[in-house]
């Protein structure tokens, strides 16, 4: 955590030591570089990026639960429930899309920074 955050910032929070307001997680693919290179020394972190209100996403994370257990649905429900997911999670804009790029991209320049340091 302390070089995390000495190369993205004193925001960073971990799901670890409870600064993160994201439940623990297991399963996570972060954890296989401690089996492909166990002597390495690894930082990383997830960047998330917003599109829609959490009400939104749950309520449409809802309606996809509900679809995976109602495939008789009607095709034209099914169709409506499933473009909502995607817009809960991808938001089809210039703006948005050149937002992620530049978020990436500064967290990849902070990266390359920290580990020349």
């Amino acid at each position: 955590m302390a070089r995390a955050r000495r190369w993205w910032g004193e925001k960073v929070t971990s799901i670890y030591d409870g600064s993160s307001t994201s439940l623990v997680l297991t399963g996570l693919m972060w954890e296989s570089i401690h089996d492909a290179a166990p002597q390495a020394e690894y930082t990383g972190i997830a960047l998330e990026y917003g599109t829609e209100p959490i009400t939104e996403v749950l309520d449409a994370l809802r309606g996809d639960h509900w679809l995976a257990q109602h495939p008789e649905a009607p095709a034209a429900l099914a169709a409506q429930i499933k473009a909502r997911v995607l817009s809960a999670f991808y938001t089809d804009t210039d703006a948005w899309k050149e937002r992620i790029v530049s978020q990436a991209r500064q967290a990849l320049l902070q990266a390359v920074d920290g580990l020349s340091s």
